[in-house]
């Protein structure tokens, strides 16, 4: 995109509206519960960090990749108290080449594999560095279709606490930039059933649906080498 949303305004405001949002807390919960056996992780394109940092708390050793300076700039910020426990690196996640094989015990992607247009290489990279048996984290997207009711959701939970009213620039500069931006990014949307054919051509096992708030657009899934 000309304008690349992951170096925009859209990150200033991006964890004011989603760590009050019930879905999207959801969905890091899993994602935070799905590592709890996982000693050395991956937060693969890891944004703002809402994940790396509460694998920090748990005492995971967390390696977390973006390829967004704005997106690690955030992070960094969030997890001063950390630095000395977290590499933060600017790598492409389909060309993982600063590290080894089956390095990672667990490696969770949170709403990212549909923004990348060499998915399955992305997915390869990912069986590559996981441990033998290591769990893979991974949230998908269907497709761009009805962003609406995700956007009501998230505006109906800053009603619900009291905050939209004073919220309301920043839910604005947010909404603009989730209709005109985030929704064109979605270029690989994928059922779950048709992500589990890729998983498992890559040699994936043990793949695993779970709930997912999302109305019907995401999924949740974990998988193991």
């Amino acid at each position: 995109m000309a304008d690349n949303v992951w170096e925009s305004e859209y990150l200033d405001v991006y964890d004011t509206i989603l760590l009050n949002s019930e879905i999207y807390m959801a969905v890091r919960n899993f994602h935070v519960n799905a590592m709890r056996w996982c000693r050395i992780v991956l937060d693969s394109c890891c944004g703002t960090g809402n994940t790396t940092v509460e694998l920090l708390k748990k005492d995971h050793i967390v390696y977390a990749i973006d390829i967004s300076e704005k997106s690690r700039s955030i992070l960094r910020k969030k997890c001063a108290q950390y630095a000395h426990r977290i590499p933060l690196l600017n790598a492409d996640a389909r060309h993982l080449t600063e590290f080894k094989d089956e390095m990672f015990d667990g490696i969770t992607s949170m709403f990212v594999v549909y923004y990348i247009d060499d998915y399955e290489a992305y997915l390869r990279e990912t069986y590559r560095v996981l441990k033998k048996n290591g769990i893979f984290a991974l949230t998908g997207r269907v497709s761009a279709k009805n962003m609406e009711l995700i956007l009501n959701s998230y505006k109906s939970s800053l009603k619900e606490k009291g905050l939209l009213h004073g919220l309301e620039p920043e839910f604005s500069k947010f909404k603009d930039k989730f209709f005109n931006n985030v929704t064109k990014a979605v270029i690989n949307g994928r059922t779950f059933e048709e992500m589990k054919k890729i998983l498992e051509k890559i040699e994936f096992k043990n793949i695993r649906k779970f709930p997912n708030p999302y109305f019907g657009q995401c999924y949740s899934l974990t998988a193991e080498k």
